[in-house]
């Protein structure tokens, strides 16, 4: 908070005017920092889920809500890469029986990873439908496409796991650490959903949520 906050002060120019090559430098710091942030508090999800107190608390969640606060969480990223974002939803948006926080996170982690690994001025797709059943209850299906090159057939049973810089090289296709996807997994079968990710080697990556 300390660094951001100064570095903000800096970049606002209200201690001196910067130079160009000054400004882009502070740029970088402030980028870091806020990735180092957003790993941090993923560090300290997974420690709350890896905990005998967590537990989801199910109600009526309205789908079309998640998605807008996800993307007005994410949207200074895709702003930064000149990312397009192309929404493919029903009409009625769906009420969701599921826990509000863990659905916000699962959006907005799935979104982010997609412009990490999408190019400067790609395009991400997230798509949402809702898939009948035998059951007495509807499934929802969320997916999250993305242009990152797509992930080797190799690396696919790692993508979920927690991988950290030291012990794994990262994945290719895959945003950051992977941290954020292991949340993901772990708030989707929380809510006995189901996670996968079908990939194209050179093109992309489509992650489902049903």
């Amino acid at each position: 908070s300390s660094i951001l906050g100064y570095t903000d002060l800096l970049l606002g120019e209200s201690v001196g005017i910067l130079g160009a090559l000054q400004r882009k430098f502070l740029e970088r710091i402030r980028a870091s920092t806020e990735r180092l942030e957003m790993l941090l508090d993923d560090l300290l999800r997974i420690t709350t889920l890896d905990g005998e107190h967590f537990e989801i608390n199910p109600e009526a969640v309205d789908l079309g809500n998640a998605i807008d606060k996800a993307l007005a969480d994410t949207s200074s990223q895709m702003r930064d890469k000149k990312i397009i974002l192309r929404l493919d939803l029903p009409k009625t948006m769906p009420f969701i029986h599921a826990d509000r926080d863990a659905l916000q996170q699962i959006l907005i982690h799935l979104i982010k990873n997609a412009g990490l690994v999408s190019p400067v001025e790609g395009e991400i797709l997230l798509r949402a439908e809702t898939q009948e059943s035998d059951s007495d209850q509807d499934f929802v299906l969320i997916q999250v496409a993305d242009q990152g090159g797509g992930i080797p057939k190799d690396d696919l049973p790692r993508v979920f796991s927690r991988l950290y810089r030291a012990d794994n090289p990262l994945i290719e296709g895959v945003g950051d650490t992977g941290v954020g996807l292991s949340i993901v997994k772990t708030l989707v079968e929380s809510h006995e959903g189901r996670i996968w990710v079908d990939t194209e080697e050179g093109s992309g990556s489509a992650f489902n949520v049903l």
